[in-house]
């Protein structure tokens, strides 16, 4: 190693290897001053101060603004010399922000905006069935449990229910017929939401379907075989806009800045001349796939298929 450090040309090279390292770390660089120029001005001091007061509920001390001052100037130089070298080509995570930057610079736009007279009024009415309150129904339900049923569980459900319409509206003892169970009996004045978190979505989306002042069945659930009497149906009313004006300018504002963003992308769009490469076919799949979503666990009985039942008589 003594010997090849004493050799002229290696001693050149790491001299000049040296003072090209000094000159690129401490020298003064060529270009315009201004962009060398780093100024932390009192518009962003100011919001610096904000930014602390909304997170801590109080102003900061000079130390604390200071050291804030300090955090961003060595963003700022450490982002500098990143794009002068050249970090920020071809880097995804970058481009995507960048991106998501621009969006929410046009969301901001779209945020701003006010409805016209009589243009918010024209949206409510538009969309309120968005708005109205849910639907709210009062049944009682009578279980058969095919566990214990097997084969048997529909024809036996039928022939129940044909001496539950005999004897009219039902009472306790009615409810007594079939087989006991956890599930509740009777559901006054609930919604389907209310339904389907104890009897399952598909029981409810069922049972919002029913007439009133009848038995029906039997009603499938993830439980087994149900026969339902349904008392009353009510239809969810639709609130004064004033009750929920707020609800309905946030949704009127999501509306608009999607149209806006929308528009903005298209008009950008159409500056450029766009070209695709053909799709690699072997890469691809034919058809359309489904996706796969794992199903929430829930008790289900061995119950016959849906197709060999009707939810009406």
């Amino acid at each position: 190693m003594k010997k090849l450090f004493a050799e002229p040309l290696v001693q050149f090279l790491l001299i000049g290897g040296c003072i090209y390292l000094a000159f690129a770390l401490f020298g003064t660089p060529e270009e315009d001053s201004s962009e060398n120029r780093i100024h932390v001005d009192s518009n962003r001091i100011e919001g610096f101060i904000s930014q602390w007061e909304k997170r801590w509920n109080r102003l900061p001390t000079k130390q604390e603004i200071d050291g804030l001052i300090q955090s961003h100037v060595r963003e700022e130089v450490l982002y500098r010399q990143a794009v002068s070298m050249g970090l920020n080509e071809d880097d995804a995570i970058t481009r995507r922000r960048m991106a998501q930057k621009l969006e929410f610079l046009t969301s901001d736009l779209a945020q701003s905006q006010q409805p016209a007279e009589g243009q918010l009024e024209q949206f409510f009415t538009d969309n309120e069935a968005t708005y109205r309150a849910p639907d709210r129904i009062s049944f009682s339900q009578v279980f058969f449990n095919p566990d214990t049923r097997k084969d048997a569980t529909l024809d036996e459900a039928k022939a129940e229910r044909a001496k539950l319409e005999a004897a009219g509206k039902p009472d306790p003892e009615t409810l007594e017929a079939g087989d006991k169970s956890m599930l509740q009996d009777h559901f006054p004045n609930v919604t389907e939401a209310e339904v389907s978190r104890q009897m399952g979505s598909g029981f409810a989306e069922s049972a919002m379907e029913l007439k009133p002042g009848e038995w029906h069945g039997p009603v499938l659930s993830g439980y087994g075989v149900h026969l339902v009497y349904v008392y009353e149906m009510e239809k969810g009313a639709v609130p004064a806009l004033e009750d929920v004006r707020d609800k309905v300018l946030a949704d009127w504002h999501d509306e608009q800045r999607e149209a806006f963003n929308a528009e903005f992308l298209k008009n950008l769009k159409d500056r450029y001349d766009i070209v695709i490469d053909e799709m690699p076919a072997e890469r691809l799949i034919d058809g359309n796939v489904e996706t796969i979503v794992e199903p929430v666990a829930e008790p289900v009985a061995e119950t016959p298929s849906e197709a060999e039942v009707s939810t009406e008589s």
